[in-house]
């Protein structure tokens, strides 16, 4: 009897002890830092941690998400990862968390709810792949639309043309918007045929940043440009840098006759009339046959003009990012004179994280008096989400020093989600080409392209509420 009453109280012992009471032992890691935080009304504070890699830092990927322990009667995981709060910010449209593992999400796992009291992962569909839930095993905590809704869901362009006077093409890219004085915008759009075997600038027209007419009318070519190749590429980027007279100046990135990138510029008005022809910048690192470079971005902060300038070695690797700080604009784009400093602010094979690729877009943005660059790049082949694809950052200017937010890539592709979400079938590959921000009415736009390889990229828009 006392067999069977000491038996009775160790089955009722065992069940009154779920494993949601179970304490999981500490792995022997130990913990290097925290998450960074930001102050309520700074730019950084806007994003959300959308691809969390790292317990502490994305950029380095020193402490990776690991699985501690699987469940497999209830489907569902624990991790070391204490932060799970992270989690509980909603997307702009309702749209799911989910597990990713492997290149390119080649595993996509939908996350059906968090218990942030015992910190089980109840899991649901698997939209792509096969998760391995090994103890030990990576996996990464994946949801881009925590931080950007896509206009209209779509392409920005309800009729998308594929032809112009000049022929077919493969796909429009952004290239810069201006606001005009009578309140309406425009986008430029350098326009791509072939396998970038030529690049001409059109233009696109909008009334409220959301709704985009497609206007086939060239602005310029290379066979308008007498130092460029001819039938060769010629694009602008970034948005033109407004003059005190009311004029545009728009950095272009031309084509030489030996296929290498000049830096130059050329002054437009607001309705898009050339003022002055296209010029080289008589920089002497940024022009010239040898230099296989070009201008990223233009800006004015406190006083002094900042321009950021991409450079691209042979066999396009080892891509770099320089910062030129100059107090006469002019002086220094014709003459080389008032520059004041020229720093490499980024190289790409010496970075981490999803700046170790190509590093080759970059703008700047002003918000609440503090400048910082968004900044694209493509991650070297890793075994992590964002391999390569372009995937945006932000770095901070603090002092004479640029920083970056440690959470990059804040700015992702849909990647696999299509699996999930059918309406991202056009936009899961990649992101970027040439990003063109503007802050209106509490919210930041930003033009950029997705795209699936088929054609390279379709145009379009995000936007980023500011009143958070």
């Amino acid at each position: 009897m006392k067999n069977t009453l000491l038996l009775i109280f160790v089955i009722s012992l065992i069940v009154s002890c779920s494993q949601d009471d179970l304490k999981l032992p500490k792995d022997d890691e130990v913990d290097v830092g925290f998450e960074e935080t930001f102050e309520k009304g700074s730019l950084n504070y806007i994003f959300s941690n959308a691809l969390i890699s790292d317990k502490f830092n994305n950029i380095k990927r020193e402490n990776p998400i690991r699985i501690v322990v699987y469940d497999a009667s209830n489907n569902r995981i624990k991790t070391n990862y204490d932060n799970l709060d992270n989690l509980r910010v909603q997307a702009n449209n309702g749209q799911s968390w989910f597990i990713t593992q492997g290149n390119e999400a080649s595993t996509v796992v939908e996350i059906k709810s968090v218990n942030f009291n015992n910190g089980w992962i109840t899991l649901g569909e698997t939209y792509t792949g096969n998760l391995n839930k090994n103890k030990d095993a990576k996996v990464e905590f994946f949801n881009p639309f925590v931080n950007y809704t896509i206009i209209n869901n779509s392409p920005l362009f309800n009729s998308y043309p594929t032809n112009v006077t000049e022929g077919d093409f493969n796909y429009i890219q952004p290239g810069g918007i201006i606001e005009k004085s009578d309140g309406t915008y425009l986008l430029l759009t350098p326009v791509v045929f072939g396998a970038h075997a030529k690049r001409s600038i059109y233009y696109a027209t909008s009334n409220n940043l959301e709704d985009w007419v497609f206007h086939n009318e060239k602005i310029l070519s290379t066979d308008m440009i007498p130092f460029a190749k001819t039938n060769g590429n010629v694009f602008s980027t970034d948005n033109p840098y407004k003059l005190e007279n009311g004029n545009f100046l728009v950095l272009l990135g031309v084509q030489l006759p030996n296929n290498n990138y000049t830096s130059a510029y050329m002054i437009i008005d607001e309705n898009l009339n050339i003022i002055e022809d296209p010029k080289e910048i008589m920089i002497p690192e940024w022009n010239g046959e040898n230099q296989n470079s070009f201008p990223l971005a233009l800006t004015k902060f406190e006083n002094k003009f900042r321009i950021l300038f991409h450079k691209r070695k042979p066999n396009l690797i080892d891509r770099e990012i320089h910062e030129v700080i100059a107090t006469d604009l002019f002086e220094a784009l014709t003459a080389n004179k008032s520059i004041l400093s020229s720093n490499l602010i980024h190289k790409g094979s010496k970075s981490n994280g999803y700046l170790r690729g190509k590093a080759d877009d970059a703008s700047y943005i002003k918000y609440n008096s503090k400048l910082h660059i968004l900044l694209g790049s493509e991650e070297v082949s890793s075994s992590y989400l964002t391999s390569n694809n372009r995937e945006y950052g932000l770095m901070n200017l603090n002092g004479n020093n640029w920083s970056h937010d440690s959470r990059s890539p804040l700015l992702v592709n849909p990647v696999q989600l299509h699996h999930k979400y059918p309406i991202y079938n056009w936009a899961w590959d990649h992101l970027g080409a040439f990003a063109s921000p503007i802050i209106k009415d509490e919210t930041l736009y930003i033009y950029m392209a997705f795209g699936t390889n088929n054609p390279d990229y379709f145009i379009s828009g995000i936007k980023i509420p500011l009143n958070k």
